[in-house]
């Protein structure tokens, strides 16, 4: 079975906030202000009202899940939320925030000796247009040399994006040196592009999601990039793979809309993460396989022609990994597409 996919288009639907007229309203810039400008202006968000513990909050999009999780985060409390005008909550951003203060995209660019620098080069700064950001090249002091990994780490902490350009080598190199791709996808603070082959424009994107929260960020940056590309993005929900003594169980109980209708983590996430591509207008399709992880994976990646590959980071601690399975560094050992290892430090608050 190569596996089950299935369209997802906007489609109308009932708001349970309230809804708030803010044409008249007075807004306390001290309150507003309680949101920073990446977080407000990324989901249309806009604090009204309230004190330490408690906070009123303007969205354009009120029942997006994946919305209202980054402004709680970004809050440190669960907001009361109510509905409100996209082109108002903008207009009254735009007067709170000047142009100065929005935090725009910072990408730090690396790349390695022998590596196809200059087609990574070129890739950057097309992202760098592409996102609105800023790209800045990363050197050693000595011109030529490789910075140190610690370097590039510590580099790392002020931008939202490493775009990694590799050194040049084969499959089979790759398989037998263990790259310091790897060692960057795992130790970098913020989300890391690993340029395998750049290719632009983006015009499909692969989004691999398995039911955890940090999926989350992935969606984000795979939105950011969709939108203004106008790419299509295939969200392969990596589904739970069953013993063979179960294969019966596994296609009778946990076909397609039985994980959407569901009551599990991969399905709850699945729902909410089509919703939020939905509410973003970005065309998608939703994929499921059958088999471990990784084969899901592969026979995706292989029968697809994909431009980007976005995927959460694994999980920091040796246990969650044992429970969860590890993804990332299979998956960065064999592709030749970019691939984006998400992580939870793009531009959702956490510069305060």
């Amino acid at each position: 079975m190569n596996g089950t996919d299935r369209q997802f288009t906007r489609s109308a639907g009932s708001t349970t906030a309230s809804h708030l007229a803010l044409d008249s309203l007075v807004l306390n810039p001290r309150i507003a202000r309680r949101l920073p400008p990446a977080v407000a202006f990324r989901y249309r968000a806009l604090p009204l009202a309230g004190d330490s513990d408690h906070i009123t909050v303007a969205m354009a999009e009120p029942d997006d899940a994946i919305a209202l999780a980054a402004v709680a985060d970004a809050l440190g409390t669960q907001p009361y939320v109510v509905h409100g005008d996209a082109k108002a909550i903008d207009e009254l951003l735009a007067e709170i925030w000047t142009e100065e203060s929005y935090h725009t995209l910072r990408l730090l660019v690396y790349c390695q000796a022998n590596s196809i620098a200059g087609q990574v080069q070129a890739y950057a700064q097309w992202l760098a247009e592409l996102l609105g950001g800023h790209p800045t090249e990363f050197r050693t002091a000595a011109e030529g040399e490789d910075a140190t990994l610690d370097d590039l780490v510590k580099a790392a902490h002020n931008y939202d994006l490493v775009i990694f350009g590799e050194p040049d080598q084969t499959l089979i190199q790759r398989l037998l040196s263990g790259t310091a791709d790897l060692k960057a996808a795992e130790q970098m603070p913020s989300s890391v592009l690993v340029a395998h082959q750049p290719r632009w424009p983006i015009h499909h994107i692969l989004l691999i999601i398995r039911g955890q929260e940090t999926d989350n960020v992935g969606v984000d940056w795979a939105v950011r990039l969709a939108q203004p590309s106008q790419a299509n993005v295939t969200v392969l929900a990596v589904v739970p793979h069953m013993p063979a003594t179960y294969d019966h169980v596994t296609r009778k109980q946990y076909g397609l809309a039985q994980w959407l209708a569901t009551d599990t983590a991969l399905g709850r996430q699945t729902r909410r993460i089509a919703q939020h591509l939905v509410n973003w207008d970005t065309r998608g399709t939703l994929r499921f396989r059958q088999g471990p992880a990784e084969t899901q994976i592969q026979r995706e990646v292989l029968e697809g022609n994909y431009d980007l590959i976005v995927i959460a980071a694994d999980p920091s601690s040796w246990w969650s990994r044992r429970l969860s399975g590890e993804l990332v560094t299979p998956l960065l050992r064999w592709v030749d597409q970019p691939v984006l290892v998400a992580k939870p430090t793009i531009s959702q608050g956490r510069r305060r």
